[in-house]
């Protein structure tokens, strides 16, 4: 039995490597919550919070500036993204 010299060492090794970066990348592109979604649109959401919520938040305003009676189910809708972002929070503390 022979050993193979150092430059297939080399060669095999460098392969594998890059194998495995590949492999790699594809787990953890599956792990991204935007794939993990399933959907493009909430991908989308997902990859973009800041946007898409300051886009609302622009959106409500605007409504809130010409209807004044809006204003209480603003504060109501607000209680609620508060709260439902609180129980998010305790549901990613136990998937950790």
């Amino acid at each position: 039995m022979t050993k193979p010299s150092l430059a297939q060492r080399r060669a095999q090794l460098v392969a594998e490597c890059a194998e495995q970066r590949a492999g790699l990348a594809d787990a953890l592109l599956a792990l991204r919550p935007s794939n993990a979604l399933g959907h493009p649109v909430a991908g989308f959401v997902v990859g973009n919070k800041k946007l898409v919520l300051g886009t609302a938040a622009t959106a409500l305003g605007l409504l809130l500036a010409k209807r004044k009676r809006l204003a209480g189910l603003a504060g109501a809708l607000m209680s609620g993204v508060g709260m439902v972002r609180n129980v998010l929070g305790v549901v990613r503390q136990f998937r950790r």
